[in-house]
């Protein structure tokens, strides 16, 4: 389960070094590549907000916060990446990344999406994955129960056949 406090001070603290990186006028690579930093962390703080929470059948529930506590956490996390993203957008429309441009703002957005539909793939791969093991594992299993009784049943029609062989 993704932590949304660390999650959300990860992309604190990277969109704080991208804002050091644009004020010292570092390379766009270095700009690009905090950026993709921080969209990996907002990707998981959204994944979070958007998630269900679904526990273990025979788990006993505690919680840790209240509702009004998680909600004003969910509400911060939203609020604090819209002021980001905003900051970005005038950044690379205004500020001090204008020398990228529009075409700079339209490869981060391009870039964030390609993590996301990255991620999204691993996940589906992993749930593939999980299904094709737990098949396989049954299919062996059933395997093995059926070469099982099978060798029960002949072992005894094999001893009631020498049990009636005349003597």
């Amino acid at each position: 389960m993704i932590d949304p406090v660390t999650a959300l001070a990860t992309a604190t603290a990277v969109f704080n070094g991208i804002k050091k990186a644009v004020e010292i006028g570092r390379e766009a690579e270095d700009v690009f590549g905090q950026l993709g930093k921080w969209a990996g962390a907002v990707a998981d703080i959204q994944e979070w907000m958007g998630q269900d929470k679904k526990v273990p059948l025979f788990k006993k529930l505690t919680f840790s916060k209240s509702a009004t506590v998680e909600a004003f956490d969910a509400y911060a996390a939203q609020v604090k990446i819209q002021e980001m993203e905003k900051t970005l957008y005038h950044w690379f429309h205004y500020g001090p990344l204008q020398h990228l441009g529009r075409e700079g703002y339209i490869e981060f957005i391009q870039m964030r999406r390609r993590v996301k539909e990255q991620r999204e793939k691993m996940i589906y791969d992993q749930m593939r994955r999980r299904k094709k093991l737990i098949r396989n594992a049954s299919d062996a299993g059933l395997i093995l129960v059926t070469i099982g009784l099978g060798g029960i049943i002949l072992f005894h029609l094999v001893s009631y056949i020498i049990s009636s062989w005349p003597k």
